[in-house]
C-alpha cells in the first residue's frame, strides 16, 4: 500500500513538471544609434497566465542593469520587451536572460558594434 501511494505521488509530481519547459530561445538586437535593445524570448505555451516568461534580466558587461517581471506572457509564442541602454559603448557585452515561471531559463549575449 505504501509503495502504491508513493508511486502515485511521484507520478503526479513529475507529470506536473513534464509540461514545464524553459524558454526555447532568446533573440536580441541592439541599435547603437538609438541605444534601443529589442528582446524576443521564445516560449510556446497554452496558458499565458499560468506558464509564462515571468522575468527578463539585462546585463551590461556582467553587471545587472535591468530586471523586468511579468504576470503573464504577451501571447502563446513569446515575450517581447524593449529597453534603452544609454551607457552601452562599442565593444561592450550585453547579456539577456529570460526566465520561465515554472522551470528554467535561457541566456544569450552580444557584443555592441557600430552600425
Amino acid at each position: 500500500m505504501k509503495y502504491w501511494m508513493m508511486s502515485i505521488i511521484v507520478s503526479l509530481v513529475f507529470t506536473g513538471f513534464g509540461f514545464a519547459h524553459p524558454p526555447t530561445g532568446v533573440e536580441m538586437e541592439f541599435n547603437y544609434e538609438t541605444k534601443v535593445l529589442t528582446v524576443f524570448v521564445t516560449h510556446p505555451v497554452n496558458k499565458i497566465d499560468k506558464h509564462f516568461v515571468d522575468k527578463v534580466v539585462v546585463e551590461l558587461n556582467d553587471k545587472e542593469i535591468v530586471t523586468q517581471t511579468f504576470r503573464k506572457q504577451k501571447d502563446g509564442e513569446a515575450q517581447e520587451a524593449m529597453y534603452i541602454i544609454v551607457d552601452a559603448k562599442v565593444g561592450d557585452t550585453i547579456a539577456v536572460t529570460g526566465y520561465c515561471n515554472v522551470s528554467g531559463k535561457k541566456k544569450v549575449s552580444l557584443t555592441v558594434e557600430e552600425e
